[in-house]
């Protein structure tokens, strides 16, 4: 095989993960929406052109998005250029925060997406018991667009996605912070809902999954993950040359001089790696890095972007 054929073989990825903070009243160092905005926008917007692999795909998980600023983002990202799936967590339409999942659409098709909440009645908007808000998943199928109408059809009695271009599947949560329960039990819900969706649209379909967890390595969503074993930690996954930035990913709105409250708990998960998932694909991850939140003096967000350049030969 040809240098051309494994580049054609190849999907090359830049996952992207960040908690924006909602549009809450400005403090003594948390400034308004209004300033903070354009920074998260512009930062966000220079991360996705800027991936290790040339031509890199970028895929977005955000966190704690009000509608109004999903319509800001949508605006100073290009609503041309950009799409997004997700809703609102309190209603299924625009009420509460988003986790959405934003996407080009001139290298993306959006096949499939499905939302479900962390609850006992996954369906509608809900709780789980004891949670401090409803939360979701929200699960996309994208499709790499390549030019080609070749098996855009749906073949009879084929599953779904048989016969088409390169596929994966990316998901995007956002855990409770009040109820460890709520966190270890959302976990098990979003893994199922990634495995339903991938039973459906093919086993071997490579998977990430981005989020602000709630919980750092060792505690209970983070072990959760780690026990079931289908997706592994972007950050174990890379070597330590291939690690940059920061080690924690939550600051707080807080100088340096101020006692330390970071935390690691925002992360990107990636696989299949179970042995019956029926991928014998394998990620290679060309980088790690946690990105710093304070531009030009201004905390854009309490949380650090966190993003992964991976590639996988297909």
């Amino acid at each position: 095989m040809g240098a051309d054929d494994k580049a054609s073989d190849s999907l090359n990825l830049r996952v992207i993960t960040f908690n924006i903070r909602y549009a809450a009243s400005a403090s003594t160092y948390e400034k308004p929406w209004s300033v903070r905005g354009p920074l998260v926008i512009d930062t966000v917007s220079a991360l996705a052109e800027n991936a290790t692999s040339a031509g890199a795909i970028p895929i977005i998980g955000m966190q704690e998005v009000l509608h109004e600023q999903v319509v800001d983002i949508a605006s100073g990202l290009g609503e041309a250029e950009w799409k997004y799936i997700g809703t609102g967590r309190d209603d299924g339409k625009e009420k509460g925060e988003y986790c959405p999942i934003w996407y080009k659409p001139s290298q993306l098709s959006l096949v499939s997406s499905t939302q479900k909440w962390l609850s006992p009645t996954p369906d509608e908007p809900s709780y789980w018991p004891g949670a401090g808000s409803r939360r979701y998943v929200i699960v996309g199928v994208f499709e790499v667009k390549n030019g080609s109408e070749e098996g855009k059809g749906k073949g009879k009695g084929k599953r779904k996605g048989e016969g088409k271009g390169k596929r994966f599947i990316a998901a995007n949560t956002h855990l409770d912070n009040a109820s460890s329960e709520a966190r270890s039990e959302g976990v098990k819900i979003v893994l199922k809902v990634i495995r339903d969706v991938q039973q459906e649209y093919g086993p071997g379909l490579p998977v990430t999954l981005s989020g602000d967890f709630n919980s750092q390595p060792g505690e209970d969503a983070y072990k959760e993950m780690v026990s079931d074993g289908y997706l592994k930690e972007l950050y174990n996954l890379a070597d330590k040359e291939e690690r940059f930035g920061p080690y924690e990913t939550y600051t707080g709105f807080v100088p340096d001089e101020v006692p330390d409250v970071s935390q690691r708990i925002d992360f990107v998960w990636i696989g299949p790696e179970k042995a019956d998932s029926n991928s014998t694909a394998k990620w290679d991850v060309k980088r790690y890095e946690v990105v710093d939140n304070v531009v030009s003096g201004v905390f854009m967000s309490d949380h650090r972007p966190v993003l992964g350049d991976i590639s996988l030969q297909l």
